[in-house]
């Protein structure tokens, strides 16, 4: 198990793609924190490690705030007493491919998720992980 006893945080984990990593890194001994604004579906992809033997937990986190990134690691450090990974997986796509046809406020909106969400998770993770040596 390459991830053992490592603590990962990966967000957009209640979509396809990030709960399969969040599998995958359960599988590789992770303790995985799902973190995701689809409560129903963090918590499935909760349920499904927890029954092939894994350990996680389901955070309601929006990757946009920064709130919602202190209280992310917060409730990592308080769960698991550490971060050491943490997947920037969260994003959205959306808007028209055609620049004179985008909105500005989608426009916005794709970046406040895709740019500033990677930026303030990456911030936030790695004061924690220099602090708990991750």
């Amino acid at each position: 198990m390459r991830l053992e006893g490592k603590v990962a945080i990966i967000t957009g984990a209640a979509g396809s793609m990030g709960a399969e990593e969040a599998r995958l890194f359960a599988r590789e001994g992770a303790k995985v924190v799902i973190a995701d604004v689809f409560d129903d579906d963090g918590r499935q992809v909760e349920a499904e490690i927890a029954e092939a033997g894994g350990e996680a937990i389901y955070v309601h986190a929006d990757v946009t705030g920064e709130d919602d990134w202190d209280r992310l690691i917060s409730e990592t450090v308080s769960h698991y007493g550490r971060l050491d990974v943490l997947v920037n997986n969260a994003g959205v796509s959306g808007g028209s491919p055609e620049i004179d046809k985008l909105d500005f406020d989608e426009w916005k909106r794709i970046m406040d998720v895709n740019a500033t969400g990677v930026f303030l998770g990456t911030k936030y993770a790695v004061e924690q992980m220099v602090q708990t040596g991750g």
